[in-house]
Formats: C-alpha cells, structure tokens, sequence
C-alpha cells in the first residue's frame, strides 16, 4: 500500500515590524496578494484593468479597516467608561 501526494503552499513570505504591529496599508497589502493576482502571461489591457481594480480593492480595505479600528475603540471606550474606568476610557480615544 502506498499514499503519494503534493501539497503546494506556494511561496511563504514573513513580515516583521520593530515596536508596533502591522499598520492598515501593510495589511491590505498582504489580503490584496492574496484575493487577487495578475499573470505575467496576460495581456497588457488585461493586466493594466486588474491592476486598477486591486488598487480601488485595496483602498476600500484601508478605509473599512480604519472604520473597525474606530468602532473597536469606541467599543473598548464604553466598555472601559461602564466598568468605572473613566481615565482610561478617555486615553483609549487619544490613540
């Protein structure tokens, strides 16, 4: 009895920061590799087009990502408030 296969991962990349974690471009840069990509194979108005939409995707990423940020600390900011931590609280909304 024998069992064969392949498993292909395709390439792994690593990203590391110093101090901070990723920032929202960076991480609509990773989901854009991989929601969409563009052979080197296809044709110059088919490339030119994809290229164009992975950019307005990116950019609504971006943008809906800074809108959880501000929804997570306005969430986090009643939470805080309702537990009696009021200076907390209000440190939450100057970052």
């Amino acid at each position: 009895m024998q069992v064969g296969g392949e498993v292909g991962l395709g390439a792994v990349k690593a990203y590391t920061t110093s101090g901070r974690g990723l920032n929202v471009e960076e991480l609509a840069d990773l989901a854009m590799r991989r929601i969409l990509t563009v052979a080197d194979t296809a044709p110059p108005v088919i490339k030119e087009q994809a290229q164009q939409f992975k950019e307005n995707i990116r950019v609504l990423l971006i943008n809906y990502m800074h809108q959880a940020i501000r929804s997570d600390r306005t969430t986090l900011y009643n939470n805080l408030r309702g537990a009696g931590f009021k200076e907390v609280a209000d440190i939450i909304l100057k970052i």
